[in-house]
């Protein structure tokens, strides 16, 4: 009897993992549909080895994914983050479209296992590593995660934008080494037939980077907060509910980052990181932050709102952009709750307001 159970399961695990890859490129069909050219590679089949692991552990797939978690969480409790890189990745082959999965895998290798490095460059290669993962591999088999688009973002405007890293010139030069090639002498995208396919490679779509320098102006893509408002705009094409007011704070954030520190000033041939201010961008950050407060009304979003146009007047003001200061002004008056005394052109570009 043994013997004939096990001769069944021999012919039908074959005909299961057959089954298996069928309905992964069915699938695959569908969450193909409407995709960029660019992120058409995210929905291919299944590997086969991950198909046999789906198939072969059936219902038991959940309950050993538990085990490893309860595992990763003690892992990390003792700190041991290089151990946690090999488990993860079991956790994600089990569940490959539990998004948590890939965010916290990406979030280890970029923080804890590259601030164990000594060497810039090793701890460049983990980072790297940890966009790679979400970009490449979690993206490919949840097209549609709004959230995975969002962390994506906040990895560049957060490890590689900002400068809590100690080797932060090194991810930032990387990038901007990286972006060179497909960029005209200003930043902004150069799209060609070539620039196209290679941008395909790192799964970014030209036309949409060039689609976003019309809606918003002129960005420089050798910046990091360039990427993060890419990311974060795809990742609200698919977001609904609270994820979506999250992915509209992940544009507006880089946005206004962008206004202040988005244009690449510095010598790539010399590794010299430089950047200055994009003014170009500044009303269309006003307009994208008073859409957010309209959809999202809250008091912390009219204050994001108000304090954004009155640190730009007073930028603009600064870096001889007269004209441009007073438009953020006058967006500043009327964005005024009626109860606020309006503050003079002149108390706002030296700072003196203070009740917004």
């Amino acid at each position: 009897m043994r013997l004939r159970v096990f001769k069944v399961a021999l012919v039908a695990l074959p005909l299961l993992v057959l089954l298996a890859s069928w309905q992964s490129r069915r699938l695959a069909v569908s969450r193909r549909a409407g995709l960029p050219e660019a992120y058409a590679g995210y929905t291919s089949d299944v590997p086969p080895a991950l198909t046999f692991v789906m198939v072969g552990l059936g219902g038991f797939r959940g309950i050993v994914s538990e085990v490893l978690w309860f595992r990763v969480n003690r892992l990390q409790e003792e700190g041991r983050y290089l151990e946690l890189v090999q488990l993860a990745d079991w956790v994600t082959l089990l569940d490959p479209h539990a998004a948590e999965a890939w965010i916290y895998n990406a979030w280890n290798l970029a923080y804890n296992v590259s601030i164990m490095m000594v060497r810039d460059e090793d701890r460049l290669r983990w980072v790297q590593s940890g966009i790679s993962l979400l970009r490449d591999v979690g993206l490919r088999f949840n097209p549609r995660e709004a959230r995975l688009y969002r962390e994506l973002a906040w990895l560049y405007q957060n490890k590689v934008g900002d400068s809590l890293d100690s080797a932060h010139l090194s991810y930032k030069l990387a990038l901007a080494q990286t972006m060179a090639p497909f960029v005209n002498t200003n930043g902004t995208v150069n799209v060609t037939p070539e620039s196209r396919s290679k941008l395909a490679a790192l799964r970014l779509d030209a036309d949409r980077m060039a689609a976003l320098e019309r809606r918003f102006g002129p960005f420089d893509w050798r910046v990091a907060d360039a990427h993060a408002v890419y990311w974060a705009s795809l990742g609200l094409e698919y977001a609904t509910g609270t994820e979506r007011l999250m992915c509209r704070r992940g544009v507006y954030q880089p946005l206004m980052l962008c206004v202040f520190r988005g244009r690449f000033t510095g010598d790539l041939i010399k590794n010299q990181w430089q950047t200055d201010g994009n003014p170009a961008l500044a009303l269309t950050t006003a307009d994208f932050l008073m859409e957010t407060n309209k959809e999202y009304p809250s008091r912390t979003m009219t204050t994001v709102f108000l304090r954004f146009l009155a640190t730009a007047t007073q930028y603009l003001s600064q870096e001889g952009h007269p004209d441009l200061a007073q438009q953020m002004y006058r967006r500043l008056l009327a964005a005024l709750p009626p109860h606020r005394k309006p503050p003079g052109f002149d108390e706002v570009i030296k700072g003196l307001e203070h009740d917004l």
